[in-house]
């Protein structure tokens, strides 16, 4: 075989097949290793951020306290399939906590949605807030913020009137959302 003005012999032609088929083969392998990796992304298809927790005092509103996590049960079962990130924003002066709750699905037919919820509060001092219990279908939820230690708690009870309602009573924790997305990636493995 004569490639330009050079000539190869039988063997060289016969080293550049394997080089050839080496090459293949490892071009394989990293598309086997992408592919992979991809499918373990798409259980956990977004970025979840860390936990934030912040004391305003606003001069026109009076105290704001706001709050950035990832809802995980502290006790009872945990829902699968779901990754969250929510933010909670309580305004001293309102007697209010707002807090809004984005769900990203990770099965087959994922989706995106948004969930607002506005609690009143039932108590406000210099070293918690604790909402009054917010009605849900079958249960109740209260927020509780420890001021002085900056953490963020929500208590769901089985609703008085729940009937045949089968939601167990959990408390959640709020928390960085780093956790959630190891977990996920762990569980696409």
């Amino acid at each position: 075989m004569q490639i330009g003005s050079f000539e190869i012999g039988p063997g060289a032609e016969k080293a550049i097949r394997y080089a050839y088929a080496a090459v293949l083969a490892v071009l394989a392998l990293f598309a086997l290793l992408t592919y992979q990796e991809l499918q373990k992304q798409r259980s956990a298809p977004v970025v979840l951020p860390h936990y934030a927790f912040y004391v305003v005092d606003d001069s026109e509103g009076g105290t704001v306290v706001k709050v950035y996590g990832t809802w995980y049960v502290a006790d009872g079962p945990t829902p699968a399939g779901f990754l969250q990130t929510t933010s909670i924003e309580c305004r001293k002066l309102r007697l209010q906590c707002v807090e809004s709750t984005a769900v990203v699905s990770v099965g087959e037919h994922g989706f995106l949605d948004t969930i607002p919820t506005v609690f009143e509060v039932e108590r406000w001092t210099d070293d918690e807030i604790v909402t009054k219990p917010a009605p849900g279908r079958c249960t109740t939820r209260t927020i509780r913020m420890d001021l002085v230690n900056r953490l963020a708690s929500s208590i769901i009870a089985a609703a008085p009137d729940a009937g045949k309602c089968d939601e167990q009573p959990r408390t959640l924790k709020l928390e960085s959302g780093a956790k959630a997305q190891a977990d996920a990636l762990s569980k696409a493995k």
